[in-house]
């Protein structure tokens, strides 16, 4: 049976789901866990690790950034929340959004099973999407060790990405072969990692005693030593985007998705694989401009935007410098939505090949929180068919 999945709004995301009987157990060298299977945090008070998947979004503040379950290994991840310091320009505030003390706030604690005693060294699955989200600490019985201090994550952006490095004054990007634990006599240890700067994604770490071991994809598959972890979630399906749905509605149709415009000093950033956005904090317009290269003639323009939860962007399109029209999306019911209703039509256009085509946007508020202009793209279809290709279905996730 399929069914939409909701976004629930608790903070309930940042209890464990497995027991503390469950233990991890390395072989051969080797053990992987995913971050979601911590039986403790500790060291919440003022930031704490929370749990998203596809069922689990948890509401505790400032969070800019959309959910990233979808590439995630088991379709989960923990993120330390809230985020206040998103870009450089937030405030640093120690003791409350940033620790270069290991082991002083927010820790997540795993048991680990370990035959072969030796140094291993440690890789983190992590989604870092700014410049102040890359930075963890870890350690190892309660103890916070040189080594395992200040790992960090410069390359990557925007995607899960595997990284074991540490980040050191003379370089701030991370020296490799650096973030290791020392494990002295076989039986359980406790891992554990800290916060360094809040916002940071962690889906999934690997210990290994071979130095040059590098994971790939999800990594390696999760060893037990004792107990059982939660039964595996319902897989999800992602239905094709609504822009690629109404791109594909006609064969007529003329297509430029917004990532197709270009992005270097316009304010936009690519967001995603769909979608040009804002940052707010950094700008509160955007505008890029590419040229029409399709056959001349008279089109229905279908400009599609994104609707959010936050506040309404405002989108004007211009041919040659000459506005087109400007629009509003509603707001949306979740954190981010496509639709028929989030998207403007304009009826029977004039265009000639060589037409300059220029969007812009201007973020939105609600007063609290700001939008990112997000949106997806431009349709140029036949005259009279806009209306009818604007009902192409929307994108949803289901539960299978």
């Amino acid at each position: 049976m399929f069914g939409i999945v909701s976004k629930a709004q608790s903070k309930k995301f940042n209890n464990p789901i497995v027991d503390s009987i469950v233990i991890f157990e390395e072989k051969n060298g080797l053990v992987a866990v995913e971050a979601e299977h911590f039986y403790k945090q500790s060291n919440a008070e003022v930031r704490a690790w929370y749990r998203t998947s596809k069922t689990e979004t948890a509401n505790v503040g400032r969070d800019e950034d959309a959910p990233h379950f979808l590439d995630a290994s088991n379709n989960a991840y923990i993120e330390i929340l809230p985020d206040t310091r998103v870009t450089h320009s937030d405030q640093l505030i120690r003791g409350e959004n940033f620790t270069d003390e290991a082991g002083k706030m927010a820790i997540v604690h795993y048991k680990v099973k370990f035959n072969t005693p030796g140094r291993y060294f440690v890789w983190v699955r992590a989604m870092s999407t700014g410049s102040e989200d890359n930075g963890l600490h870890v350690g190892l019985n309660n103890q916070w060790p040189a080594h395992g201090k200040r790992m960090q994550w410069c390359d990557g952006k925007n995607k899960w990405t595997w990284e074991s490095k540490q980040r050191t004054k003379e370089v701030h990007c991370g020296v490799a072969h650096e973030i290791y634990l020392d494990i002295e006599k076989p039986g359980v240890h406790n891992i554990q990692f800290s916060m360094r700067e809040d916002g940071f994604e962690m889906d999934k770490f690997i210990l290994t005693t071979d130095k040059n071991y590098v994971p790939s994809e999800k990594g390696p598959a999760i060893n037990l030593a004792q107990g059982k972890l939660p039964v595996a979630e319902a897989k999800v399906v992602q239905e094709q985007s609504y822009f690629n749905n109404i791109s594909k509605a006609l064969p007529e149709n003329k297509v430029i998705a917004s990532q197709e415009f270009p992005v270097e000093e316009t304010n936009f950033y690519k967001n995603g694989k769909n979608w040009l956005a804002i940052n707010p904090k950094e700008h509160k317009e955007a505008q890029t401009s590419t040229t029409f290269n399709f056959e001349s003639g008279k089109y229905d323009v279908v400009f599609v935007g994104v609707g959010e939860n936050d506040g309404s962007s405002t989108f004007s399109v211009s041919i040659n410098n000459k506005l087109l029209g400007t629009y509003a999306p509603p707001l949306a019911k979740t954190m981010w939505e496509e639709g028929r209703e989030f998207n403007a039509l304009w009826r029977n256009i004039k265009l000639k090949k060589g037409d300059k085509i220029t969007v812009t946007a201007k973020v939105g508020t609600d007063g609290k929180e700001f939008t990112r202009g997000r949106w997806a793209g431009i349709i140029f279809t036949p005259v009279g068919k806009g209306k009818q290709i604007q009902e192409s279905p929307t994108t949803y996730l289901f539960i299978k």
